[in-house]
């Protein structure tokens, strides 16, 4: 059976990596509130081993920051934000604007 990705519970293309960064920040703010400990003869904490573990997991993990995305206009499939043409119907799209107020 195939699932269409955007009728899916998680409409998200990457909805996985999505979580994925969640649980991430998650654990890292966990990390942050983490106190200060005794260290052992080398001057090292538990703490400090767990942080250095976690930070070669989410590098190895190289998720990146979240993307993002927009409703196409004409056939409402969802796609990368920067996208010109939809990927569904090759509708021709309009480049977003910016906060800024520059397009793309």
């Amino acid at each position: 059976m195939t699932t269409d990705s955007n009728s899916a519970p998680d409409s998200v293309p990457d909805s996985k990596r999505s979580r994925l960064r969640a649980t991430v920040a998650a654990i890292e703010q966990e990390l942050a509130r983490l106190p200060p400990e005794v260290t052992n003869d080398n001057g090292a904490t538990a703490a400090a081993g767990l942080r250095a573990s976690v930070a070669d997991l989410v590098g190895q993990l190289a998720l990146g920051p979240e993307p993002q995305y927009r409703q196409c206009p004409t056939c409402k499939h969802t796609g990368m934000r920067v996208a010109t043409v939809c990927g569904h119907c090759w509708t021709k799209l309009t480049p977003p604007v910016a906060a800024s107020g520059v397009v793309g």
